[in-house]
């Protein structure tokens, strides 16, 4: 796998065209899932991370916080976000990283801070 870096963000009014991952920001906000047939409603953490190059290709893009998976992940057509959910709450001082399969991986220079979580 490449090496992760952290990613700063990137003027727009530079030209150019890097095809690696960058992280510009992210939101945490806690959101109900509904209940199912297995499961009772409960409490999760919806993630959205906006970037740029966040591409759904043949090698899996992977998004985590801290040791906690992003699942349920979409990617939006433009690719310069990506939706999801956490199933626990990160913790403290963790950092929001995506890595692309073993061709790059890349890390938000700012750690999470739970009690900045939009609580419901």
């Amino acid at each position: 796998m490449s090496e992760m870096r952290e990613t700063q963000r990137i003027n727009p009014d530079l030209n150019h065209d890097c095809d690696r991952i960058h992280l510009e920001d992210y939101q945490l906000e806690e959101v109900i899932l509904p209940a199912t047939k297995r499961e009772p409603a409960r409490k999760a953490i919806r993630i959205r991370i906006q970037g740029r190059n966040l591409s759904a290709v043949a090698q899996p893009l992977i998004a985590s916080v801290g040791t906690i998976q992003v699942r349920y992940m979409r990617i939006a057509p433009d690719e310069r976000s990506l939706e999801g959910i956490l199933l626990k709450e990160p913790q403290a001082g963790s950092f929001v990283e995506v890595i692309l399969g073993d061709q790059d991986a890349a890390r938000h220079p700012t750690p999470v801070d739970p009690t900045k979580i939009k609580r419901v």
